[in-house]
């Protein structure tokens, strides 16, 4: 879908590249609502640093969700040029581009430090870009999510036979994985969930981890919250930018951008792992059961985890590449941490 973007803002984007020394103001939109705090502060923060990095040489201008392009369609967009870049999770990518979604989150595969080290040390990121520049668009990891909640639902579950014949909001392999047991996978926007819950369209949904969780509300309609978020015990956002702006950029812009993100996932990291505590306590404050799955759950999760990536390997050579590299790369990594643990 083309979007007639350029023609409604004025000196942005590829218009002024002509030269890298003029100041370049880059469309930016998110596939997030900034009603979400932590989305909101984090790619305003990126903004900002990358602005302040090139002495204003380089800007963003952040878009709420919605406001050019729908939120599954930014990297369409993006890549038409509709759009200088987007800020989104590779997982809404993945019924075009199968391996997309072992970019946002892995079930029961890594932490943050674990995914970054993948990323930046064991080739992770290179497979990345080459699996978007078809595209013509360039990913970047920008910023980290901490382990999500397993997700709210209206209903106790209290073994494998609940879950059956539900319908849950969640996108990806998290959504493959859950519909062995039985669940209906819903995909809709983050900004639609909750009157999803409210009206009963769907029994349970998954977002994000606590703090992110509050500003969506959820715990005014469902009155029961289960961890662990086994589907995505570690996940990065990423930032789209269309191949031939990134190209245009002058080199010293690029790499404001990527230590801007670097420095972002950090930050996220280092600051949420320590900030769930106190949404825990309004939640059980309003009412709301804080657990963890049943063992039983969670071990039929696990098994399904592992039949459908085996499956998604053999039906999509890009995928079964990506996923050998972080099976190849988790063994040694594993290996020292198991030494090292105490």
């Amino acid at each position: 879908m083309k979007l007639s973007l350029k023609s409604t803002i004025i000196g942005t984007g590829a218009s002024l590249l002509a030269s890298t020394a003029m100041a370049q103001n880059l469309t930016l939109q998110s596939a997030f609502p900034f009603s979400l705090e932590v989305i909101d502060t984090s790619i305003h923060r990126f903004v900002e640093d990358v602005a302040t990095a090139t002495n204003g040489e380089l800007t963003f201008t952040p878009y709420d969700a919605g406001s050019f392009s729908p939120p599954f369609e930014i990297l369409e967009n993006v890549g038409n040029g509709s759009l200088d870049a987007g800020w989104s999770a590779a997982s809404y990518w993945a019924g075009q581009i199968p391996a997309a979604a072992l970019f946002q989150s892995i079930p029961f595969g890594p932490d943050v430090p674990k995914y970054l080290s993948w990323l930046y040390g064991g080739g992770g990121l290179e497979l990345w870009e080459a699996l978007y520049a078809p595209h013509n668009v360039v990913p970047i990891p920008c910023g980290s999510m901490i382990s999500e909640a397993g997700g709210w639902f209206t209903e106790e579950i209290t073994n494998v036979e609940d879950l059956n014949g539900m319908s849950m909001r969640i996108s990806g392999l998290g959504g493959e994985v859950i519909s062995r047991l039985g669940v209906s996978p819903v995909s809709i926007p983050a900004g639609e969930t909750f009157l999803g819950l409210d009206t009963g369209r769907i029994g349970a949904a998954e977002l994000s981890f606590p703090s992110i969780d509050t500003s969506a509300g959820f715990f005014e309609v469902a009155k029961h919250y289960y961890f662990p978020g086994w589907h995505q015990p570690g996940s990065l956002n990423e930032l789209l930018v269309n191949a031939d702006v990134w190209v245009g950029l002058a080199e010293s812009q690029r790499l404001a951008v990527r230590n801007a993100c670097s420095d972002l996932s950090i930050r996220m990291f280092a600051h949420d792992m320590q900030a769930q505590s106190a949404a825990l306590e309004e939640f059980r404050s309003a009412g709301v059961t804080v657990e963890r799955f049943p063992e039983e759950v969670l071990a039929a999760l696990q098994l399904a985890t592992e039949e459908v990536l085996e499956e998604a390997a053999q039906r999509d050579n890009d995928f079964a590449d990506v996923i050998e590299s972080y099976q190849n790369f988790s063994e040694r990594y594993d290996e020292y941490r198991e030494l090292t643990a105490f």
